[in-house]
């Protein structure tokens, strides 16, 4: 992972208590929103606050990488959403893509859930120290950062647009991220995805048989 930290990008929206011309908030709604286009590279993308992860990769060894260890959640768990201190590592259903629209709603407090809007619906943690937001495509891409208040948040990223099978290469997926305070909790599975049956079956069938199923 690079941690240079490029100027802010990708704003379109803000939205305060304060109003204004392209007001969304309503009452119970998010306090503020942005939309971003971010990447995905190599079927995933990284999620976190530079503070949080200062650690130069030619720094971490093989007992200590926060990315693999992420990497592993994600698939252990059979969330496709994997955490470790701090970092976010999401699994995404294609190899690649390259603008891929992302909203960020902060709010008070949890959200009303819309799971059937979505293929894929995951909270976890997400500390969030420096107000600065960082979305990486895996393989060393340049982050995508926006700023968001200080806080730790409960985060439900939810994904649609996904697509299962062999030959999936450029995907055409969009997500969503909403955050509101709370401390941190073990990450849960909301809605599963069952494309990704179709795309990891030799995984599926060891997780089966590790737990005496079929």
């Amino acid at each position: 992972m690079k941690l240079s930290l490029p100027p802010f990008g990708g704003l379109i929206l803000l939205v305060s208590a304060c109003g204004g011309g392209n007001a969304e908030r309503s009452a119970g709604g998010p306090s503020l929103v942005r939309e971003l286009h971010i990447e995905s590279d190599y079927g995933q993308i990284y999620i976190y606050d530079p503070e949080t992860q200062m650690v130069a990769d030619a720094d971490w060894s093989e007992e200590n990488n926060p990315l693999q260890r992420a990497a592993d959640d994600a698939h252990d768990s059979r969330r496709f959403v994997g955490y470790d201190s701090g970092l976010v590592d999401v699994l995404a259903p294609s190899q690649y893509n390259w603008k891929a629209p992302m909203r960020i709603e902060v709010s008070d407090g949890p959200p009303a859930l819309d799971a059937d809007a979505w293929d894929h619906v995951v909270e976890v943690p997400l500390p969030v120290p420096s107000g600065r937001l960082s979305f990486e495509a895996s393989g060393g891409g340049t982050p995508i950062e926006t700023k968001i208040p200080v806080g730790t948040y409960r985060a439900r990223f939810s994904g649609r647009g996904y697509v299962a099978g062999a030959g999936e290469i450029e995907g055409h997926e969009s997500y969503r991220l909403q955050l509101w305070p709370a401390e941190e909790s073990e990450p849960t599975l909301v809605k599963y995805w069952a494309g990704y049956d179709v795309m990891r079956p030799k995984r599926l069938a060891r997780d089966r048989r590790q737990v005496g199923g079929r």
